[in-house]
């Protein structure tokens, strides 16, 4: 028996408080994991692709003076 099939057992003994609790853990676990990947991945020399989930965000501070229905209506002029 696998330890994920272990875990599924033992979650299913427990109250759902519990169960719940072990749901969060695991997922610690996962966001840690991530995090140790993509400075692993960061450190590395050879080049890498970016995980566009960890994209969200980048380069936002770029639109902060942009008032965007102004861009919008100046690129869909340019269209034309």
């Amino acid at each position: 028996m696998s330890s994920a099939d272990k875990l599924y057992e033992l979650a299913k003994s427990l109250p759902e408080e519990q169960a719940a609790e072990i749901l969060d853990f695991a997922e610690f676990l996962l966001q840690k994991r991530s995090r140790q990947l993509s400075t692993e991945v960061a450190t590395s020399t050879e080049p890498q692709l970016l995980d566009f989930r960890q994209a969200a965000g980048l380069g936002q501070e770029v639109w902060q003076s942009v008032n965007v229905e102004q861009y919008l209506q100046q690129e869909r002029a340019a269209w034309d």
